[in-house]
């Protein structure tokens, strides 16, 4: 089955994969987001966005998409595939150093931490505390392990869905 996932767009998807096909064209960025928010199905992104290019423009395009809280499901399964690819071309010995996300930095990682001993303390599964919040179970794993750079905003949503102040202190 066909997807057409541009529907709103005037180009025909020649003119969009030729887009697409350089990284550097002005709306390559517009087209490759509406790309990752509309199709679920990485057989078909890949055949239309390079596994290169999709591991060396994901956090940027990542960026962007987490400016839309509607897409926060597909940020999710598209940054799954996005490891799942790095992964396996780790496996492969290819050098992929320019498309490893940041390192974890200890401050996250304490957060991180906290966040799971509070969810643990109070019975919750990661389920549990993703139902409070509105999100899928994936979401708080990505937030526990530390790889989900995780705003203020949401930090307070956990705290509140734990039943705990949020205290943001300087030392």
């Amino acid at each position: 089955m066909k997807i057409n996932w541009l529907w709103d767009s005037h180009l025909s998807e020649a003119e969009v994969r030729k887009i697409i096909k350089d990284e550097n064209n002005p709306k390559f960025n517009i087209y490759v987001q509406k790309l990752f928010s509309r199709v679920n199905d990485p057989k078909i992104a890949f055949d239309i966005i390079d596994e290169i290019t999709f591991l060396r423009k994901w956090p940027v395009i990542k960026k962007q998409m987490q400016k839309d809280r509607w897409l926060n499901n597909r940020l999710i399964f598209w940054q799954t595939i996005y490891e799942r690819v790095l992964e396996r071309f780790k496996k492969k010995g290819i050098k992929i150093r320019q498309f490893q996300s940041t390192a974890i930095s200890p401050e996250m990682e304490k957060i991180a931490q906290q966040i799971k001993d509070v969810r643990l303390s109070l019975g919750y599964t990661q389920k549990d505390l993703a139902e409070k919040l509105g999100v899928i179970q994936q979401y708080i794993s990505k937030i526990e392990n530390g790889h989900e750079n995780i705003s203020i905003d949401n930090l307070k949503k956990v705290a509140d869905a734990l039943d705990k102040k949020l205290i943001v202190k300087f030392s």
